[in-house]
């Protein structure tokens, strides 16, 4: 390590000490992150994405538990008939209609070499570039775990499992076992489902009104949207290029905007999701949690090895607000058949 970039690396490991009220020697041995800064910490990894901030992400007391929206179980409005010892029955705010959920104790060490250091070190901002870096694959691994975890293995293996899939249970995880009525795995054919000329779906308007139609009308916001996979997204927009190509009207305009709304819902795509799939719902239906208190930290000079190590651990889970507001294909069972 360069002799300025020591010195920009000691004034790193100053300022975390300060944002966490303790000495610099202190950096380097584990410390549990008090609630105001794990508060910003996790606000600041929130707001690093946009998809997050969109979800709903909140801090949790207990280990494991059931969601909880904050909403109310079907129709407020009613008229009760008080004669004869009858009495009103309110309906309750939070439902018993969402996920158990359960944290899982996840890891999100990251290693810096001298060399990386060296060529951070000529920025004058070098603490908030390596803090945003950080923040920023925090995000997004954790979006990863949403769409791809499985399982909480004791060891994880990310040779094995590039997608987190052994590192928590994910939301499509969740609405497979927890409401397989909402997951579709399979058409006319078992364990497939096809969209094409010659699929069980024509196109992919169709597969999405029809995952639309399966959430209760009562259960439905008016916020939802479908969360589209790329491939679903290429297959479907190069077929209107093709059907329109050189034909530069209204039509080949609307065929832009097909693109991004499907069974009349508006559609998005996020980083991670699976290319084939789909899910329909309130983004604010999707929950990640954090247990309160339990995020730990410490930064550490490993000279033998050439590096810095920055150890970050929080205890983590993924819910579902309302699984009768949700609805999802399983992705690997997606194929498409024109003939």
């Amino acid at each position: 390590m360069k002799k300025n970039t020591r010195q920009l690396y000691g004034k790193l490991l100053a300022g975390m000490a300060k944002t966490y009220g303790i000495s610099v020697a202190d950096v380097s041995k584990e410390f549990a992150i008090e609630i105001p800064q794990e508060t910003v910490l996790n606000d600041k990894i929130q707001e690093s994405s946009d998809f997050l901030t969109r979800i709903t992400m909140a801090t949790v007391d207990d280990t494991k538990g059931q969601a909880l929206e904050m909403g109310v179980e079907g129709l407020l409005a009613k008229r009760t008939e008080i004669t004869g010892g009858a009495v009103r029955q309110p309906n309750m705010l939070g439902g018993p209609t969402g996920s158990s959920w359960e944290v899982a104790f996840t890891e999100f060490d990251v290693a810096i070499k001298y060399i990386t250091l060296d060529q951070w070190a000529r920025y004058k901002d070098f603490f908030q570039r390596y803090m945003n870096a950080v923040r920023r694959q925090i995000a997004l691994d954790k979006i990863t775990i949403g769409f791809h975890g499985e399982s909480r293995a004791t060891t994880t293996d990310p040779v094995a499992n590039p997608l987190g899939q052994d590192v928590n249970v994910g939301w499509l995880k969740l609405i497979e076992t927890q409401a397989p009525e909402r997951y579709m795995k399979e058409g006319l054919v078992t364990d497939v489902i096809s969209i094409g000329a010659a699929g069980d779906y024509k196109n992919l308007d169709a597969l999405v009104y029809d995952l639309f139609a399966a959430i209760p009308v009562e259960h439905r916001t008016g916020n939802e949207v479908v969360i589209v996979g790329a491939a679903l997204v290429a297959d479907d927009v190069s077929k209107g290029l093709t059907k329109n190509a050189g034909t530069p009207t209204e039509k080949a305009v609307g065929i832009t905007e097909l693109s991004s709304t499907y069974g009349g819902l508006p559609a998005i795509q996020v980083p991670k999701f699976p290319d084939m799939g789909v899910l329909v719902t309130d983004l604010e239906n999707l929950h990640l949690y954090n247990q309160e208190g339990r995020m730990r930290r410490n930064s550490v000079e490993e000279s033998n090895a050439n590096r810095v190590v920055d150890y970050i651990s929080s205890n983590d889970a993924y819910a579902i607000g309302n699984l009768k507001a949700v609805s999802a294909v399983h992705a690997a069972n997606m194929i498409f058949k024109e003939a």
